[in-house]
């Protein structure tokens, strides 16, 4: 059975029964995944057609629509936008913050059954940042457990982190919803902080798992 297809992972055939429960725990995630992807996907769809029939063009202010009729637009949208006001943005929020949570463990999974097929398989945190580096972020600082409430004694997260994880991270830029959408800067006695910057879209092809 490939885990994944990029590393060449693969679970031998009399292994199966050794580690089902994993394996099905593997399967739930998946499907748990789907579903929250065809949610978001329902969204962004109605967010786009509301885009290409006019609808948001017409809430836009009449100095600003004639500007823009009868020309092709992409549309960035951020934060209360009252052309999206529509939009259930909590929803919309929790399924990327879900999405990124369930991703990070079905790759901790995998990681743990590769080494029980290679013990030299590489470190957990390692892998993660490999396979999946941005949700992995996404998930560390915003969706598992905001920066603003830990209080990391190693100093893991600055103050960036902390004000970027407490903001509406997800925005509608071109036909796409993105997460994290904002990079925040502080500067603290001449030293400027950064938050990450990293884009986690919504993915109109579900990822493939074996």
């Amino acid at each position: 059975m490939m885990l994944d297809f990029k590393d060449k992972i693969e679970l031998p055939d009399d292994m199966k029964t050794k580690f089902f429960n994993e394996l099905q725990t593997l399967d739930n995630i998946w499907w748990g995944m789907c579903f929250i992807y065809g949610l978001t996907e329902t969204i962004e769809k109605k967010a786009n057609r509301e885009i290409s029939d006019g609808t948001v063009l017409q809430n836009m202010p009449p100095d600003v629509r004639q500007c823009f009729e009868g020309k092709q637009i992409r549309y960035l949208s951020f934060g209360n936008d009252p052309a999206l006001e529509w939009l259930d943005k909590g929803l919309l929020y929790s399924l990327f913050q879900w999405y990124a949570v369930s991703a990070c463990n079905y790759v901790r999974l995998v990681d743990y059954l590769a080494k029980q097929i290679n013990p030299e398989h590489q470190e957990l945190v390692e892998y993660a940042k490999k396979v999946i580096p941005d949700v992995k972020w996404f998930r560390d600082k915003i969706a598992a457990h905001p920066a603003r409430a830990s209080n990391n004694k190693d100093k893991r997260d600055n103050e960036a982190d902390r004000m970027g994880s407490v903001f509406y991270q997800v925005g509608f830029i071109g036909d796409r919803f993105r997460a994290p959408v904002w990079q925040v800067t502080v500067k603290k006695r001449g030293a400027e902080m950064f938050n990450k910057r990293s884009s986690l879209e919504h993915n109109r092809n579900a990822p493939e798992f074996g």
